[in-house]
């Protein structure tokens, strides 16, 4: 079977990840990659650049964007192959970037008062400011070895710098992506903490389009009953690294591509979207 490589889930320096888009685009490229999605958290800053240096490369680069929803625990869907301009992606992002910084500002005050000011070590993106940029300062002022423990002691619920304001719920998310032109993909799905069957079928009938089966930490059996999932829905089967650069070491563009039909098949319907 060809080749035919790609990444759907990859996040630059725009939201928590520290590469540049560009540099993310030839690095897949002199990966051999043939296709990749920019998917950083509720911004499509980097699509522009992203999708330019693919057309130098001779890389596609498919908008995307990975947006949060409220749910009975958090969900994390993504806009796979989006109209950037559209007014009401550009809107929702726009709510969505407001919502991170009124929540991030109470993360801060929250956190102080609890003798751990961390704001003055909180490295800033390019674009919004994630619970990963927070948990990275907790690290860095010693207060956490690492990042799970920085979330487990400080930013889950119960904990001191645990805040979180409402969000977009599954269906306005999707609606969003189906409006703006996009396939709503349900994120690492590995990360479930529910019944899967009936979630993934309340999505479905909702719009959902798509599963990412296939992810670093998911395993040959979690893969293999979502891609029987998205079978019995007709769904497109996915791919994603969740790339975040130095801020997920060891995790590598491309690194949860499989050599399976199903993925093929997935490919040959995006490039035939693409090109129509």
């Amino acid at each position: 079977m060809t080749e035919n490589r790609f990444d759907l889930h990859i996040h630059s320096i725009i939201s928590d990840g520290t590469v540049q888009p560009s540099e993310i685009v030839t690095t897949a490229a002199g990966s051999n990659l043939k296709l990749i999605a920019l998917t950083d958290h509720d911004s499509i800053l980097g699509v522009k650049e992203a999708v330019e240096t693919g057309r130098k490369v001779g890389l596609p680069v498919l908008p995307a964007v990975e947006m949060d929803n409220e749910w009975r625990h958090e969900l994390h869907i993504i806009g796979l192959d989006v109209d950037p301009d559209n007014p009401t992606l550009v809107r929702a992002l726009e709510i969505a970037r407001d919502r991170r910084e009124r929540r991030n500002k109470i993360i801060y005050r929250n956190l102080k008062e609890a003798g751990y000011d961390v704001q003055p070590l909180v490295q800033r993106p390019e674009s919004m400011t994630t619970k990963l940029h927070i948990a990275h300062a907790l690290i860095k002022a010693g207060y956490a070895v690492d990042v799970r423990d920085a979330f487990s002691k400080y930013l889950r619920p119960g904990r001191p710098g645990y805040y979180t304001e409402p969000r977009f719920t599954p269906q306005q998310v999707i609606d969003i992506i189906h409006i703006a032109d996009g396939l709503p993909i349900l994120a690492h799905p590995c990360h479930i903490r529910d019944n899967p069957h009936g979630l993934i079928r309340e999505l479905y009938d909702m719009g959902l389009m798509g599963l990412e089966a296939y992810y670093p930490s998911s395993t040959p059996r979690q893969t293999e009953m979502y891609v029987s999932i998205a079978r019995q829905y007709q769904m497109l089967v996915t791919c994603g690294s969740d790339f975040h650069g130095d801020n997920r070491p060891g995790v590598l563009i491309g690194c949860a591509w499989r050599n399976v039909p199903v993925l093929e098949k997935t490919y040959e319907t995006l490039v035939r979207r693409m090109n129509s």
